[in-house]
């Protein structure tokens, strides 16, 4: 099953083409998910060898919202969940068992969704994420959660916030 894009969303896949880092604004309802589905889609396909793309929502339920979504387009994926929610894939909030799970599935694509909350343990798992996703990224800047954003923004390969809400303020909270 494909994702056919629309105009507004094909412009921002453009530029995740384009750009490794970058903020991606969409309204409420414009297929945030969509866009992002149809890069790790591009991501896992096109690649000679397996990546490991990591989805962070700021909330259990929305993490397994976005997995149930991926999970109906990308099938050939090894799946882990990074929270304290339920979830029939893998699923821990233990750094050593997240780079144990990453490193037994290498050989495989690999998707990883977590919540701002519990991102910090995928940071000090050690493993190497290619591609991450901020859903609703204007929750990464809250001061709890930045050091993980921050991490991922310099370490990740390819790094996208995706938002209706960006904030732009340069002032704590």
């Amino acid at each position: 099953m494909m994702i056919t894009l629309r105009p507004h969303q094909e412009k921002a896949q453009e530029s995740m083409d384009r750009y490794d880092i970058g903020q991606i604004i969409v309204p409420t309802g414009g297929g945030k998910t969509y866009v992002m589905i149809h890069d790790a889609i591009k991501t896992f396909y096109y690649s000679p060898v397996p990546k490991t793309i990591v989805v962070v929502a700021p909330r259990i339920l929305l993490a397994n919202q976005l997995c149930a979504e991926f999970t109906e387009f990308i099938t050939d994926v090894e799946v882990a969940h990074v929270h304290s929610g339920e979830t029939h894939y893998f699923s821990t909030t233990k750094a050593s068992r997240i780079s144990v799970w990453s490193a037994k599935n290498c050989a495989f694509n690999q998707i990883i969704f977590t919540t701002y909350h519990s991102l910090h343990r995928v940071q000090e798992s050690g493993i190497h994420v290619d591609t991450i996703y901020f859903d609703e990224a204007h929750n990464s800047v809250q001061k709890n959660f930045y050091p993980a954003t921050e991490y991922f923004s310099f370490n990740a390969d390819r790094c996208y916030f995706f938002t209706a809400t960006p904030k732009h303020s340069r002032t704590p909270e």
